[in-house]
């Protein structure tokens, strides 16, 4: 998701850090994290804001996800946690590059999502329901609500899980416009859950940079089949992504919202209006 804590121009102060990599340089900041380059841009140092072993976990679910040969280095030092990681020569995803990219993600996530591990935790799912029922009843989203509410009464959520990436909105997303290779970063969230929810975060979050029905047709080519069954999961889990998506942005930025919702719902409507429902 989106979002500024940190200050891109801020100058690093990172003695230990420098010593071992030399001067680091910001190149870009975020809500949980700010990013370095180190001399020659052979190299990126990322350092979170918070102390909870994040730096640990994304090298760990990179390695996971067969991204080990990028990680060079998870460490504490002057008073941080950081990642090191060899930098990629490219940039998150626009409009225009969303097409030549969808063979290599298709490629990608679908090696991701052989990782299979457990069920779907079905307390989360609901519980994330009751938290954006509490914040959103007000704004008129009753159709995307059931969308979601009906199939989990139904039982449709309980599946087998998956290891996910669970954040892969544009930015997370660089492509060398040269080579056309494509690597997925951050991959701090990345947990086992419905592979459908990954897919659907893929269409609300870098899809849907795409004209509406070019970005539907897309995204169903990452589906693993046609069955209905499976489109009324992806249609309840691009309702509930949406959800999300509007529940973030009134939660951390609510000067975004009215236009965030503005973009969103005609976005969820189109997929709710063409993929089967009951």
């Amino acid at each position: 998701m989106r979002g500024s804590n940190f200050s891109s121009a801020a100058p690093a102060h990172f003695p230990v850090l420098e010593a071992r990599y030399g001067p680091l340089t910001p190149m870009d900041s975020g809500m949980q994290s700010r990013v370095y380059s180190t001399p020659g841009g052979e190299a990126v140092v990322k350092v979170y804001r918070n102390h909870q072993g994040e730096h640990r976990t994304e090298a760990a679910n990179m390695r996971r996800a067969g991204l080990g040969e990028w990680v060079v280095d998870a460490t504490e030092a002057d008073g941080i946690e950081a990642l090191v990681l060899r930098r990629f020569s490219g940039r998150p995803l626009t409009r225009e590059d969303v097409t030549r990219a969808l063979p290599a993600l298709r490629t990608q996530l679908a090696a991701l999502h052989q990782h299979r591990e457990g069920r779907v935790d079905l307390r989360r799912v609901q519980e994330r329901l009751r938290r954006f029922r509490s914040s959103l009843s007000g704004y008129g989203l009753s159709d995307l609500f059931e969308a979601v509410e009906v199939p989990l009464d139904q039982g449709l959520f309980d599946q087998p899980a998956a290891f996910c990436h669970l954040d892969l909105w544009h930015d997370n997303i660089l492509m060398n416009r040269e080579s056309g290779e494509v690597l997925i970063i951050d991959w701090t969230k990345a947990a086992p859950d419905d592979p459908l929810r990954d897919l659907a975060l893929l269409k609300t979050g870098t899809l849907d940079l795409l004209p509406a029905d070019e970005s539907l047709s897309a995204a169903l080519t990452f589906l693993p089949d046609q069955q209905p069954a499976t489109l009324r999961r992806y249609r309840a889990y691009v309702a509930m992504t949406t959800l999300h998506d509007l529940y973030w942005f009134l939660m951390n930025e609510p000067y975004e919202f009215d236009s965030q919702r503005e973009k969103k719902i005609p976005r969820a409507r189109h997929v709710l209006a063409r993929l089967p429902g009951e």
